[in-house]
């Protein structure tokens, strides 16, 4: 008998073929569809602005909204609403706004509507004038504090 075009002599011994074993089907749970990644945020109001660790201001800073400042400001700072300074932040400017927090470095005057809050992590060096202030155990803060309340600071208006 000729096996794969050559024949079969009698010295050789035939071999069985192994008998092929069951493997059981892998059975995979069926692929969930790729969600793509959220668009990115649009302005709305009441948002945040981010000035970045890259990014360095000179001049005036004027707005309606929220800013975090993570790179450098310097200059004059007016807001109608909060101020964050990240542990990277650095702003030397006078600085106006409603609430203002202090976790990087700030050197000039600040003025706050309602609350300046100074951070473990910050440093301010200049005079605060708002209702409330808050200074955490390891902050550093050189300056004179103004708590009088019966005049509210102003943040409209005001011209140097």
């Amino acid at each position: 008998m000729a096996l794969f075009g050559r024949q079969k002599y009698e010295s050789e011994t035939e071999v069985e073929e192994p008998t092929p074993t069951l493997v059981e089907p892998v059975v995979r749970a069926p692929r969930q569809p790729v969600t793509p990644p959220p668009a990115p945020a649009t302005r709305r109001e009441g948002g945040v602005t981010v000035v970045g660790k890259g990014i360095s201001i000179k001049g005036e800073l004027f707005g309606d909204e929220d800013v975090k400042i993570e790179g450098r400001v310097e200059g004059k700072i007016r807001l109608a609403k909060n101020l964050l300074v990240g542990q990277s932040g650095v702003i030397e400017a006078d600085v106006e706004a409603e609430n203002i927090n202090i976790g990087g470095t700030v050197t000039g005057n600040i003025v706050a509507q309602n609350r300046v809050e100074i951070v473990s992590s910050g440093t301010m060096i200049g005079d605060i004038k708002a209702p409330r202030v808050i200074v955490a155990e390891g902050a550093h803060f050189k300056g004179n504090v103004d708590m009088d309340t019966s005049k509210r600071p102003s943040l409209k208006g005001d011209t140097e």
